[in-house]
């Protein structure tokens, strides 16, 4: 592994200039002595951007570190050439939102190798390696399993592998209504393949209810929507443009009672809806405080995981980086995989109660209603007393709707 030395030099020869055009916020050279953190994400904006800022900003002075946020996009060899940019000018640890291929999350884990770094996910289930199963792939996914790099992620409330807790979320509330037909969106699989297992288990419980009731689900897709699988939902991006009227429309046409929308979308597919679908409404996974105004009424469900969340992967770089480890480390890389918790709205009682109650929840994010706290963190980190990795999960496990919106 390359020392600091060497990788201050690395530094200082090129100039900690950026990749050009790739990522945003990249700083200049940490000191030394310091620890700097590199968290990759997928979008600059929204309530979980802003709160994880926030508490980032007040628990790295306590903690002893600094970070930049870097955009990460669906190219690869982009994110690659980020991350390399940022561990090469002095990051000591990634935390990613952002899944890529196995080839490419070795090359990442190699070079966290070569130069004493490591990478750990934050909202995500690393289903490239966590649950990959191409034959092709093996030797990447082992080499990234078998790494001390990788030290694993908490997902947004769902994994690939054994998932669809979304899809069935959205299936029990729906179920006790009257509406039965449905049509089904998602944003694109590369950036959140859990989608598609979410669509699977709600079609999966669907079918189930048709076969002893009279009243069934019936799925519509729209004209000419893009599907890049057997599924039948549209996908939508991440700008609004896609959502046009004439898709609302033609829901309209056939029926469509509800949007079971399993990812958080855009402002146009509501305003659209509203607008042109005669009375339908939107099943939507994913808390947007753009859309807050039309819940519950024209949306009926709203889910996200807490923000404090990062407290897992922030704690597993800061041992890793201080040369720490808990005395019941998992012996399995699979366990260093955990499952953040859904918070789900599906009242005004709801909302109402998260406020204040944890930070994403709260209006203007004050680090003041995280669930957590920066003394709570220092009795996380391997060598305070009594901390542990199964106290750490167990923590992460205890952050679910009961608890994050009425402390029971």
């Amino acid at each position: 592994m390359k020392s600091k030395f060497l990788k201050r030099a690395l530094c200082t020869t090129l100039a900690c200039a950026t990749v050009a055009g790739i990522g945003l916020g990249m700083t200049a050279c940490a000191d030394d002595d310091s620890v700097h953190l590199v968290i990759g994400v997928q979008q600059t904006t929204g309530n979980n951007y802003v709160a994880m800022c926030n508490l980032l900003d007040a628990w790295g002075p306590e903690l002893g570190f600094t970070y930049e946020t870097v955009l990460i996009g669906r190219n690869a060899e982009e994110a690659y050439n980020t991350y390399q940019n940022a561990i090469v000018s002095g990051a000591s640890g990634i935390i990613t939102m952002v899944d890529v291929d196995a080839p490419t999350t070795r090359r990442i884990i190699e070079l966290c190798e070569d130069n004493n770094a490591y990478y750990a996910g934050f909202m995500t289930d690393f289903a490239s390696t966590f649950a990959n199963s191409d034959p092709a792939q093996t030797e990447n996914v082992e080499y990234v399993m078998n790494s001390g790099a990788m030290l694993g992620a908490v997902t947004d409330g769902d994994i690939v592998r054994d998932g669809g807790a979304r899809g069935e979320f959205l299936f029990n509330e729906i179920v006790e209504t009257d509406y039965r037909t449905m049509t089904l969106v998602r944003s694109p699989l590369y950036a959140y393949p859990v989608a598609a297992t979410a669509i699977d288990r709600f079609k999966e419980l669907a079918e189930e209810y048709n076969e002893t009731h009279d009243d069934d689900f019936t799925f519509v897709t729209a004209p000419g929507a893009q599907t890049s699988d057997s599924q039948g939902a549209l996908e939508i991006g991440f700008g609004d443009s896609e959502v046009d009227a004439e898709v609302v429309q033609s829901w309209a046409s056939q029926g469509v009672e509800a949007v079971v929308a399993v990812n958080s979308l855009g402002n146009k597919l509501l305003s659209n809806v509203k607008t042109y679908g005669n009375g339908m409404v939107i099943y939507q996974i994913g808390r947007d405080d753009l859309i807050l105004g039309d819940f519950p009424d024209t949306i009926k469900s709203l889910c996200q995981t807490p923000t404090e969340t990062i407290v897992y992967p922030l704690v597993r770089v800061l041992n890793a980086i201080n040369g720490n480890s808990y005395s019941d480390e998992p012996t399995d890389k699979m366990d260093t995989l955990l499952s953040g918790q859904y918070v789900y709205f599906t009242s005004a009682e709801d909302l109402e109660a998260g406020d204040g109650n944890s930070i994403a929840f709260t209006e203007n994010y004050p680090v003041s209603a995280s669930i957590v706290t920066v003394d709570d963190i220092r009795g996380l980190l391997a060598g305070a007393e009594g901390a542990s990795f199964a106290k750490l999960s167990g923590l992460i496990a205890s952050w679910d709707t009961d608890y994050v919106l009425y402390r029971r």
